[in-house]
């Protein structure tokens, strides 16, 4: 379904297939290493897994909290990034700003 999709000039069908199936890799990988994060080559009790490496409530809202107040800052500097740089440079642009430009 991917060739033909991006053969046909639909790029948009050919992502949302691509997509779906780098989701299902990683999806049949998780599914088949469960219980286990990081199994261990070693002694399979040593393994880390997916109820050991949870972590606190303490630090589940810590980092809650920490997120409510940074991802806006992060979010709010990302647009104001695009916002600055956005539009076409020509080589009138640059002649004109040779000062700034660099």
């Amino acid at each position: 379904m991917l060739i033909l999709a991006g053969g046909k000039g639909r790029p948009v069908l050919s992502f949302i297939h691509s997509s779906l199936c780098l989701i299902g890799v990683i999806m049949t990988a998780g599914v088949s290493l469960f219980p286990f994060v990081m199994p261990s080559s070693l002694n399979p009790s040593h393994s880390l897994t997916i109820w050991d490496s949870a972590s606190s409530h303490l630090t589940l809202a810590i980092m809650f909290w920490a997120a409510v107040i940074f991802v806006p800052i992060i979010l709010f500097y990302t647009v104001w990034c695009y916002k600055q740089m956005w539009g076409k440079i020509t080589v009138k642009f640059i002649r004109e700003n040779d000062h700034a430009v660099y």
